[in-house]
């Protein structure tokens, strides 16, 4: 079961990566026609939406109502929560990798119009990121395996803080490079799809099995809160700092003060926030054997 999360979160968040992808992609095919782009999209939902849905009611069959079940937004419930180390710690950490990701998603097409002045270059760039991301999954699902969830992420933010530290050091003409680095940064994100909302749902055991309920809906609400602010930390952080730097998006000849501030948000500031939470996980105490322990006591109690 320990990695039996992983192999589905993986695969689920790769799915919708591929699918959000696609989506992008279909207005592309009808060229300077935005509108009937977006038509198509529309047709595309409205065909597509009702057969997945009945695919997923037909396959996907509701488990039995669990017993426990109780509501989580109280004093109590909320103190229970915070003495979930492992969860606190979990999610911290989420939340300074999903601050990380959200500055340079933030912002690569200002660098890459600004900074590499190659604005056509951002498409590529990241149909090259995500692709990447997408297929790198089963690597990560592989590693995560025999070394372990939580390790395995760690290597693989430190691996992006290492290729990314590069960015901030090229200039008009890298296009190639930049492209090298975010099919390399790319691969990193295939472990941030596949490994943290599996180690999720491992803290969520130790909560079952210390308080005998089933709270699993009210960490999501957390889980899902904390992902809504990294990225609008990352918005909060990024323009303001822009704009004391002078740096002007419309400006066509942006002074080298800015446009290296404008780089080094892009880049040096996901490394830092990567390495605050590396530093949140080195010590992250669930391992296979312990959730096996977990859902023991689980089975006995419940």
């Amino acid at each position: 079961e320990f990695h039996e999360r992983t192999r589905i979160s993986g695969w689920r968040d790769a799915v919708t990566v591929l699918g959000t992808l696609l989506a992008a992609a279909l207005p592309a095919l009808f060229g300077s026609d935005t509108r009937a782009g977006v038509a198509a999209l529309g047709v595309a939902v409205i065909l597509l939406l009702p057969v997945c849905v009945a695919i997923a009611l037909w396959r996907v069959p509701e488990p039995p109502l669990a017993q426990g079940a109780a509501p989580s937004f109280t004093v109590a419930g909320l103190r229970a929560v915070w003495r979930n180390g492992p969860f606190r710690r979990l999610l911290l950490a989420w939340l300074l990798n999903g601050v990380a990701n959200g500055l340079p998603a933030t912002l690569v097409l200002l660098y890459v119009t600004h900074v590499l002045q190659a604005p056509a270059l951002a498409g590529a760039v990241l149909l090259l990121y995500f692709g990447a991301g997408i297929a790198a999954v089963p690597l990560w699902l592989k590693l995560a395996t025999r070394h372990g969830k939580h390790r395995v992420w760690i290597g693989a933010m430190l691996w992006n803080c290492a290729v990314f530290a590069f960015v901030p050091l090229l200039g008009a003409g890298d296009a190639v490079a930049f492209c090298i680095i975010s099919l390399l940064t790319g691969i990193c994100l295939g472990a941030d799809l596949a490994l943290p909302p599996a180690m999720q749902a491992d803290v969520i055991d130790l909560d079952t099995a210390r308080t005998r309920q089933q709270r699993a809906g009210f960490f999501f609400a957390l889980w899902g809160m904390a992902t809504k602010l990294a990225l609008a930390a990352a918005v909060g952080i990024a323009f303001p700092l822009l704009d004391l730097a002078g740096f002007a998006p419309g400006a066509t000849g942006n002074a080298g003060p800015a446009l290296f501030v404008l780089a080094a948000l892009y880049a040096w500031a996901p490394v830092g926030f990567k390495l605050a939470a590396i530093a949140v996980m080195w010590r992250y105490p669930i391992t296979a054997e312990r959730q096996r322990r977990l859902r023991a006591r689980i089975a006995r109690r419940i």
